[in-house]
């Protein structure tokens, strides 16, 4: 019984992994409206963060990217946004969520 519940513990653990991407809000607009007329002149500013077993976020683990969305938008030196996208890299027991946002 200690062996079905443990493994049980660990299947619930593991699933996090393919929720956690399947939960998360979703920042919508509309490509019609985007001003892509300069595409050499596009910056992209990211803000990472790791994530233990899919969704427990580490504060421990320092990524190079800025903590915020706002961060990312002062570090890269985006004035204008014209595209926001969301990234997942899922490992066996951890994630890296990179939200990242696209201007001039």
């Amino acid at each position: 019984m200690k062996k079905l519940s443990l493994a049980a513990c660990a299947c619930i653990f593991l699933a996090g992994c393919g929720l956690y991407g399947t939960t998360q809000y979703n920042i919508r607009l509309d490509a019609q409206q985007a001003d892509f007329s300069r595409p050499e002149d596009l910056k992209m500013g990211s803000t990472c963060t790791f994530l233990v077993l899919g969704f427990i976020p580490w504060p421990w683990h320092k990524t190079k990217t800025p903590d915020t969305l706002l961060g990312a938008l002062i570090q890269a030196d985006i004035h204008q946004v014209v595209w926001i996208d969301s990234t997942y890299d899922y490992k066996f027991t951890y994630a890296y969520s990179c939200k990242n946002v696209y201007g001039y």
